[in-house]
């Protein structure tokens, strides 16, 4: 995006106000809302920004640059400065995920970046998984404000190195939009989220409006915004891709999934959207194996078997150490096509001597100790394979029970936006080949990228957008996956690669044909 003119969310003005004297003693904070009421009507001023008036107006010789924030039907007055500032805009937009944070510093007054930094989720070290850290914190405040200032401390370290990286202080920055799932805005703000997970599943709130960054702990000096949740499962960071996606405006019928440790669906266009969101499991993040990682340095990230030959890349071009979500969506796909699994998931060891029995169970030695990184042999195990398949089945379940629920065809379907990581970064083919994505024609398929962290860029760098996040918040209509007496029975019928339905996967069909593994 180039240098332009811009509607961020906060707004940046310079002001010369004529000083007291001869007989004028009106008071400095009204003089300054005098002179603002012609524009911006009714203004409120914090007490943290009435400290700093004197004597900061006078020495300024009442030559001051504010910075303005629209609230509803109000204006609150964020920051005071002396001179003229309006050169000096800044913001933050943060993806604020379970196990990433994502941070963007904004000029505001171009929509440029200047910035952007990631870092793990300090909270990991009270659970790797996010049930794991709302056990951790229930009932016991001292837990939760521990969770909470693991938190805060991730968005200080990211602002740090924003402050390294373009030499803008952090204290600059006079607005952070913050979008995450309904359990990470909970825990920002040191409320405990248990409520989301117990019946009926309702949490303890969905919208915060803004906040005083410093309140929490931050070290910027202006507001905080956090994107409104819709329901338990299905966050400001869902509201946050459908913004970027922008489902709401549209004719056509769009479909938006984001699938991590949740699985989270929007199905709808400008008339209607209805979405769902389950319990999806950490395979997709490569957690479930036990040479499972992330997607860094030394991942195997794709796989390709020819003639009963695997052939494997790795991130950065390494020696492996481990597998990511996507290079066990290829693993998978592959040996389904070469045979090498039966379409259960269940290994065929006479296929491959890659194949190995360890420990009474059968996997597939992707890596042998003198092919890997780290001197280990390195496997995908029958139980890793059950694993992830419970995932797929899930995630292709939810997507199959919205369609039907709408009396749609999944043909219907005229884009499907996927967003996060694992979206990003998977072959789109392989996840069509063992069912987790729907088989629709490929042009149709949009891949979004961290989406969450767009669309807080996007409210951020327009304040048009916020009615339609409002709009967004309202208008979505939200299912319960759990409460769907069938979804069992038809997790099971999912459970098969890519289903027990050939005909839902014509273009599989035909690739199992073409290499003799369907009559």
């Amino acid at each position: 995006m180039g240098d332009q003119t811009i509607h961020a969310l906060t707004r940046k003005i310079f002001l010369k106000i004529t000083p007291p004297g001869n007989g004028d003693i009106i008071g400095d904070q009204e003089r300054i809302l005098n002179a603002l009421t012609q524009e911006y009507g009714a203004v409120r001023f914090s007490r943290h920004l009435l400290k700093k008036v004197y004597p900061l107006c006078r020495e300024a010789n009442w030559e001051i640059s504010l910075t303005l924030v629209k609230n509803g039907p109000t204006w609150e007055l964020v920051e005071l400065e002396p001179g003229d500032q309006r050169h000096r805009h800044f913001g933050v937009a943060v993806d604020l995920g379970s196990t990433s944070v994502a941070m963007k510093m904004v000029d505001l007054n171009t929509g440029r970046v200047l910035g952007e930094e990631s870092l793990l989720n300090d909270q990991i070290q009270y659970g790797d998984d996010i049930l794991s850290r709302i056990f951790y914190a229930k009932n016991k405040s001292e837990h939760l404000i521990a969770v909470q200032q693991a938190t805060v401390s991730t968005l200080n370290a990211l602002l740090h190195r924003l402050e390294e990286a373009t030499g803008i202080n952090a204290e600059e920055s006079c607005i952070m939009v913050v979008s995450g799932n309904t359990t990470m805005i909970h825990f920002l703000l040191g409320i405990d989220p248990w409520p989301i997970f117990e019946y009926p599943f309702a949490p303890v709130f969905n919208h915060t409006g803004y906040l005083e960054a410093r309140d929490l702990g931050l070290i910027t000096s202006g507001y905080l915004y956090c994107m409104p949740s819709v329901a338990n499962y299905l966050g400001g960071d869902t509201v946050s891709g459908l913004l970027v996606a922008g489902l709401h405006e549209k004719d056509e019928l769009g479909l938006f999934i984001d699938i991590g440790t949740n699985g989270e669906m929007v199905l709808g266009n400008k008339s209607f959207l209805v979405a769902g969101a389950g319990a999806a499991g950490p395979a997709l993040e490569g957690g479930i194996s036990k040479n499972g990682m992330k997607a860094t340095a030394g991942a195997v990230d794709s796989v390709i078997i020819t003639k009963d030959e695997l052939k494997l890349t790795t991130i950065g071009g390494h020696r492996p150490l481990g597998i990511c979500g996507s290079g066990i969506v290829d693993l998978i796909a592959q040996m389904l096509l070469s045979g090498w699994i039966d379409f259960s998931g269940r290994f065929n060891p006479e296929k491959s001597p890659r194949i190995v029995i360890r420990e009474g169970e059968y996997g597939v030695q992707y890596a042998s100790r003198d092919e890997s990184g780290n001197g280990e042999e390195l496997l995908f195990t029958q139980r890793d394979m059950s694993q992830f398949i419970d995932t797929k089945a899930a995630a292709s379940t939810m997507v199959a029970y919205l369609l039907e629920r709408l009396g749609v065809e999944p043909l219907d379907v005229d884009r499907l936006y996927i967003s996060g990581a694992f979206g990003t970064y998977i072959n789109l083919e392989s996840a069509i080949t063992i069912g987790l994505y729907p088989d629709l024609p490929r042009e149709r398929f949009v891949s979004l990228g961290n989406s969450s962290l767009k669309g807080a860029y996007a409210l951020l760098t327009n304040s048009e957008k916020m009615e339609q996040v409002e709009i967004l918040q309202e208008r979505i209509e939200y299912l319960e996956f759990g409460a769907a007496t069938d979804f069992i029975s038809r997790m099971y019928a999912a459970r098969f690669l890519p289903h027990t339905d050939f005909d839902l996967y014509p273009t599989v069909k035909a690739a199992l044909k073409k290499q003799g593994r369907l009559r």
